[in-house]
């Protein structure tokens, strides 16, 4: 097999280039890609919310899972507890622990996200700008 080296003379001749410049193109193209984008990043944000809501919700069980060593009847044993003493006392005892219930898993999402969100700005940006990651 032979070596055939082309040198920069017998290169293939360039095209006339367009009017427009490289790189930009129509505004019903730019238009139709930043809706595009939108749509993309909606959907990685909205799974993104609802995997750091369902991480929250996961993290009491993962508690009282770690407290009763592993056993489920332990585990359920604790959670009857509960139940029993939330429905044994008075209307605003549960009201005060119905608050404070949702302000410790509000919390724990908002310190989820937080710790979350730089590496999906990061994806985000790299799957927007077509980097491999």
């Amino acid at each position: 097999m032979e070596l055939h080296l082309v040198d920069p003379a017998h290169q293939a001749p360039e095209l006339p280039q367009p009017d427009t410049a490289p790189g930009t193109s129509s505004p019903k193209r730019t238009w139709r890609q930043r809706a595009s984008d939108l749509c993309f990043i909606a959907l990685k944000a909205s799974g993104f919310i609802a995997s750091s809501y369902l991480m929250a919700l996961g993290v009491p069980l993962l508690f009282f899972l770690a407290l009763s060593g592993g056993d489920a009847g332990l585990l359920f044993a604790q959670l009857a507890n509960i139940a029993e003493r939330f429905l044994a006392a008075d209307h605003a005892r549960q009201v005060a622990f119905l608050g404070e219930v949702k302000v410790v898993l509000i919390g724990l999402a908002t310190v989820l996200i937080a710790w979350r969100l730089p590496r999906f700005l990061r994806d985000l940006n790299n799957e927007l700008s077509g980097e491999k990651s």
